[in-house]
């Protein structure tokens, strides 16, 4: 799914290219970046993020647990 289609269900998503353990969160349509630490944190940091257009080039997938963000 493309970066603009992601902001049609809240959840966590991540594209080819994004750093391990790092994924986007989609909250009553606003953005953050979620970081966390291994595939055992469950306190996760989680900032505002500002976007910029090669986002929108990227092709995204949901992310059903957080320790597939380690694989």
């Amino acid at each position: 799914m493309k970066f603009e289609e992601i902001f049609e269900e809240d959840g966590l998503y991540v594209a080819d290219g994004f750093t391990k353990g790092s994924c986007f969160e989609i909250s009553d349509g606003t953005l953050y970046l979620k970081t966390f630490k291994d595939k055992y944190d469950v306190l996760p940091e989680t900032y505002p993020f500002n976007t910029y257009r090669g986002l929108f080039k990227k092709d995204y997938k949901k992310v059903y647990t957080r320790q597939s963000l380690f694989d």
